[in-house]
């Protein structure tokens, strides 16, 4: 199968979503069943993301939820949240009416540890009144550009995400004293002093294990406080559905301990930044005869400087595109397992991707790096820019344009809003609204926090993220 002519960029959210009698009746069955399994609850959270990875919640009875699942009556949400920034402000520029709908989906429900099996948080598609997806909807296009992978190009993807966080003293951190749990952590190393910690740490380990996440691994990072924890590979939606509710159930986990959980990239320049990398395969289905997955992951290459706008989108996220602390580099480039590089490859079909952090709205990112894939699938694009088997900023200039490195990865959010805004391949694919709006949005978030002190901005951002 040439890869090239089956493929079509899908324009825009375009097909009727699939909320149909037989969708409402799963959904129906999927809640009796959750139900059935979860007796003591109360209250379901609806969460929707917009652009930052920070929810809007909705909370209703039990009673009322229920009723909505069968009659598939869905609650309206404002428009102009689209628009909402950092601070509860709009743009001046933004529309004051409209309105979509949040639509649960089941499949995503899980009770809040602490909670007594009280509270469910279900995540939420975004639809119009006709049933389409809202347009400036993530996680919509993340679905869209899923499917058109899987059931258009015969490809299947599947995203593992690294969870790095660090633990701080709660009284500290109000304080703006950012304090770690334990100040001897070493990677890999638990030392006697740190063994009082580890309660907290099996404690998220059962909590991920009984909301059906099941860890890979998990283990001590290089900074003071810092641990990973490994997620097992979903596709797209699901692992970005996964990421947030193992978010969610470390910060909530660690709250009941005292302890504050943060996933700020950097609370001191004295140690390993804090990033949440993302490991992505492609899989063959059986409809191609070559190796589709070079042309996917030289789409990334090619537009790894736009990536960059969504998954390091906040000033602080550029710390890390520097060379010499293992977080990516500065060149957009690749290496068998290279630790120094952008993208790590580790298998033919499996890069990871080093360059983002836990700022970044999961459904935005994933949906921008199925994008650049399917824009290198849709063009052939030769994959370049490596083996790297030494950082790129140790090579000479020869050896580099010898493996066709040509590219500096922009060093500030301004630099890759500003490639992300000019590359119109990638908004081709990703929607042109969902894009402008992104754009929009980012600018003027980055002014209201830039007008704060450099202090209370750090403080604001450990204790929001």
């Amino acid at each position: 199968m040439d890869i090239k002519s089956s493929f079509s960029i899908p324009q825009s959210p375009g097909a009727p979503h699939n909320v149909d009698m037989a969708a409402s009746n799963q959904n129906i069955i999927r809640w009796q069943d959750f139900l059935a399994n979860n007796p003591n609850v109360e209250f379901v959270w609806l969460q929707v993301l917009m652009y930052t990875p920070r929810p809007y919640t909705r909370i209703v009875p039990l009673t009322k939820f229920t009723q909505m699942v069968q009659t598939s009556k869905y609650f309206s949400f404002p428009s102009p949240v689209w628009s909402r920034i950092l601070g509860n402000t709009v743009p001046e520029t933004s529309i004051c009416c409209g309105a979509f709908y949040l639509c649960p989906d089941i499949s995503t429900a899980y009770c809040q540890p602490g909670s007594n099996g009280t509270r469910v948080i279900v995540q939420c598609d975004c639809l119009q009144k006709d049933l389409n997806p809202v347009e400036e909807c993530p996680r919509s296009r993340l679905r869209i550009l899923q499917n058109t992978l899987q059931h258009g190009m015969g490809l299947s993807v599947l995203v593992g995400f690294e969870i790095e966080v660090i633990f701080l003293k709660a009284d500290d951190v109000q304080a703006g004293l950012y304090t770690p749990v334990c100040d001897n952590n070493s990677w890999h190393c638990i030392r006697a002093k740190g063994l009082g910690d580890l309660k907290l740490i099996e404690e998220i380990a059962r909590g991920l294990q009984d909301s059906g996440i099941y860890l890979d691994h998990f283990h001590p990072e290089s900074a003071p406080g810092q641990w990973e924890f490994v997620l097992p590979p979903y596709p797209p939606l699901e692992a970005a559905n996964t990421l947030l509710k193992a978010r969610d159930i470390i910060t909530t986990i660690a709250h009941f301990h005292g302890v504050f959980a943060t996933f700020y990239p950097r609370v001191s320049p004295k140690y390993s930044a804090t990033g949440s990398h993302a490991h992505i395969s492609v899989n063959n289905l059986g409809m191609h005869d070559s190796s589709p997955h070079e042309f996917f992951f030289a789409g990334m290459i090619e537009h790894l400087p736009s990536i960059l706008a969504c998954t390091l989108p906040q000033d602080v996220s550029y710390e890390r595109v520097r060379a010499g602390i293992w977080s990516g580099g500065e060149y957009a480039c690749w290496g068998w397992e290279n630790k120094a590089v952008a993208m790590r490859r580790i298998m033919d079909n499996r890069f990871e991707l080093k360059l983002m952090d836990g700022l970044a709205n999961p459904y935005l990112a994933l949906a921008v790096i199925l994008a650049a894939g399917l824009d290198g699938l849709a063009k052939g694009i030769p994959l370049r820019a490596g083996h790297c088997d030494k950082p790129a900023s140790d090579m000479d200039s020869k050896e580099r344009e010898a493996l066709g490195i040509d590219v500096l990865l922009p060093k500030t959010m301004d630099d890759s809003l500003a490639a992300f805004e000019a590359n119109k391949s990638i908004q081709n694919v990703l929607g042109d609204i969902l894009a402008a709006k992104y754009i929009e949005v980012k600018r003027i978030e980055l002014e209201y926090l830039r007008e704060k002190p450099e202090d209370d901005r750090k403080q604001w951002m450990v204790l929001n993220y």
